[in-house]
């Protein structure tokens, strides 16, 4: 039981990644380091349409998650990004 407990306590460890642990993902698309921050927006990053493929294609391959087109799109700020993309990891 206490086994059980401890797994599952580390599995949400590895799978809760913060904005700066993702970030280096998002530079590595291409986007400015200094543009990226939670608060700005999709846009004044970077992230346009061919960034948004481009980081559906790095995290499918990457950590295997799958986050659509359109919901990319739904997310306005990089914080929503990035909270949608841990969402889909941890679920």
């Amino acid at each position: 039981m206490l086994l059980d407990l401890i797994g599952v306590t580390l599995r949400a460890a590895r799978i809760r990644m913060s904005f700066a642990e993702w970030k280096p993902v998002l530079v590595s698309i291409g986007l400015s380091e200094d543009e990226v921050t939670a608060e700005a927006t999709r846009e004044e990053a970077g992230l346009d349409s061919l960034a948004l493929m481009e980081l559906s294609l790095v995290l499918r391959q990457r950590f295997g998650v799958v986050v659509t087109d359109e919901e990319m799109h739904e997310a306005t700020t990089i914080a929503e990004v990035v909270e949608l993309i841990d969402a889909r990891r941890a679920g």
